[in-house]
């Protein structure tokens, strides 16, 4: 079975102009975060980016079980699908909306303006060129999960911080 899905990932997938789109989503956003990283905040950051990933992954496994939604192009055929959305486009936008906008009200701004954008002109941009496909799916939809996930992630990152003590750990 898994050669079968190999052979055809080679021969359908493999190196298409859309999986070079892929590529790029899961490169460029990444090499965009190193350079405009704050290094001070950094763990703040990832932490931040990794409950977004988790969170994300977990949507878009229970999507395509349920038939939400498909993606068509795999960027490999061992991982996630939405891999390169996953792992890089959405946890990385909203790293750098935690990371610039410090307070609720101009990060509550900017992750509309992050929603609007991804929900309505990058969804129905990956659909129109088939790396997604909506089958039970809305962008309004995804605009108020792009919102909940950021106010909650970012809500929990804040108490988490709240209970922690700072420490050196350079001494250690």
């Amino acid at each position: 079975m898994y050669h079968l899905e190999l052979n055809g990932w080679l021969k359908n997938e493999f190196l298409t102009w859309e999986w070079w789109i892929l590529v790029v989503f899961l490169v460029v956003p990444w090499v965009i975060w190193a350079k405009l990283v704050k290094r001070d905040i950094i763990l703040e950051i990832l932490l931040f980016g990794t409950i977004i990933i988790l969170t994300t992954t977990l949507l878009d496994i229970f999507g395509a079980q349920y038939s939400f939604w498909d993606y068509p192009i795999a960027f490999l055929p061992f991982i996630p699908r939405a891999f390169p959305f996953d792992f890089s486009m959405i946890p990385v936008a909203y790293m750098l909306l935690y990371q610039y906008f410090r307070t609720w009200k101009s990060f509550i701004l900017a992750q509309l303006i992050m929603a609007l954008t991804y929900a309505y002109i990058g969804e129905p941009f990956c659909e129109w060129i088939k790396l997604v496909n909506y089958l039970e799916w809305r962008y309004r939809y995804s605009f108020i999960y792009y919102i909940i996930v950021g106010i909650v992630t970012r809500a929990l990152i804040l108490k988490l911080a709240s209970l922690s003590k700072p420490q050196d750990l350079t001494t250690k």
